[in-house]
């Protein structure tokens, strides 16, 4: 069971120290000093303000990861081949852009191959004129951290970096690259860049098959584990969307009026409709709007971790905030007993909550269970130890995975009791009550 002493960030045992769990896939290792970030109420992130969480391993923000993912290395190259001869004019130092592309890592290559035309167009006039600016050398570093993972210990094949291990031996292509962005999605933490990918159609649906048969497998063993990007569909933004042509619907369409009458996404309606058939069996919510209760869900099944709106004995928590034993212990013990984990819009960078992802990964190391399922449009640090990798907003693969289980979304009985619920609960007023370990097991 989860100490009953941690924050936002960071599992402990009895001791006080983080637990460290290893696998043949996964290794993990407590990190020394916590990595921080300042939030305000409406989820928002600042980057001026990181205030100090200490040792508390209650904490909120506290950094719990040393995963250990491989950088892809697939050797694409004809990208070069094709740029060759096409671009006759030189670059300082008489450096053509078909030799800068030769200059650069094949990884780099072979994610600048998957950009469609226009954007690939765009992206390599861009290096260019960093050219004019700065040395070759610095712009190598730019393109390089815009498209790939930094170099870090361990490692897998490109398949498994871009799939899950169940993908390694499938033969699907990598995910195209539809925004590209050198700015890391998450300053400060175990995050890489906020480029964006998205699986091609046909991936995408033999990867919504697939999920289809492992959540039936697990069923009310399921836990649900989501972040910002499962709300920004309703037009709340997130913190780690900052690529110039980010595809989160948020740049298409913020949110107007007042966050409270915000309505639920078909994700959310998916997952309420999903819960009703028996397929999930707990929800670890970090967002605070409080969609999924407005689309049905049981609030018996949810826990906000993070706090939430409207709530005045679990309000919303800053990195350095304590998180509230008794849900951090509901926590804990979910993240022993889950066989599916389906973490969905989440960056998985080291959050106290991230133990459930974590566990359920180690176990599934082990051939124990269904594993993690992450889905969302953002590199992660546990893409390597993922048992399925599904590339795409959570909308869309939603909708596809809840036809293939053969859930209708919404679901009109689920959706009534979601309205009823946003009817006795004005302003998002609920409170959340002192949960066990025990509640809805």
């Amino acid at each position: 069971m989860a100490s009953a002493a941690v924050a936002r960030s960071c599992p402990s045992s009895a001791a006080g120290k983080a637990p460290v769990r290893r696998s043949r896939s996964l290794a993990v290792t407590p990190t020394p000093k916590p990595a921080v970030r300042g939030s305000g109420t409406s989820g928002s992130i600042s980057t001026l303000s990181r205030p100090g969480s200490g040792d508390s391993v209650r904490s909120a923000g506290i950094m719990i990861l040393g995963a250990t993912p491989s950088r892809p290395s697939s050797a694409g190259s004809s990208i070069a081949a094709g740029v060759r001869g096409q671009m006759p004019f030189l670059l300082p130092g008489s450096l053509t852009q078909a030799s800068l592309i030769q200059l650069l890592p094949t990884s780099v290559r072979d994610q600048l191959e998957h950009l469609p035309a226009e954007m690939q167009e765009q992206s390599l006039a861009a290096f260019m004129l960093t050219l004019t600016g700065t040395a070759t050398g610095e712009a190598i570093q730019r393109i390089t951290r815009a498209t790939c993972r930094p170099d870090v210990s361990g490692g897998s094949d490109d398949q498994t970096s871009w799939h899950g291990l169940l993908g390694a031996t499938t033969g699907w292509r990598a995910p195209r690259l539809v925004a590209l962005s050198e700015q890391a999605a998450r300053p400060g933490y175990k995050a890489y860049s906020a480029s964006e990918y998205i699986d091609t159609p046909e991936v995408l649906n033999e990867k919504a098959r697939l999920l289809a048969q492992m959540w039936k497998r697990s069923g009310q063993d399921t836990i649900i584990y989501t972040g910002a990007g499962l709300s920004t569909a309703a037009g709340i933004g997130d913190y780690a969307s900052k690529a110039a042509q980010s595809v989160a619907p948020h740049k298409k369409q913020a949110s107007t009026g007042s966050r409270l009458d915000l309505r639920p996404t078909l994700a959310h309606h998916a997952l309420a409709s999903m819960e009703e058939k028996g397929l999930i069996g707990h929800w670890v919510q970090q967002n605070h709007d409080r969609l999924a209760q407005k689309a049905g869900f049981p609030q018996a099944k949810l826990n906000e971790i993070h706090g939430a709106w409207g709530d005045m004995k679990n309000q919303v928590k800053m990195m350095d905030d304590t998180l509230r034993r008794d849900l951090l212990e509901w926590l804990g013990s979910w993240a022993e007993r889950a066989n599916l984990c389906v973490a969905l819009g989440t960056s998985l960078c080291g959050m106290n909550a991230d133990q459930v992802p974590r566990a359920v990964a180690d176990r599934f190391g082990h051939s124990s269970g269904e594993g993690l399922v992450i889905i969302g449009l953002q590199r992660s640090v546990y893409d390597d130890v993922a048992s399925l990798r599904i590339w795409g907003l959570c909308d869309d693969v939603m909708k596809l995975v809840a036809t293939e289980l053969g859930c209708k979304v919404p679901n009109a009985n689920v959706a009534k009791r979601g309205k009823e619920w946003d009817h006795r609960h004005p302003k998002l007023c609920y409170n959340t009550p002192v949960r066990k370990v025990s509640d809805a097991i």
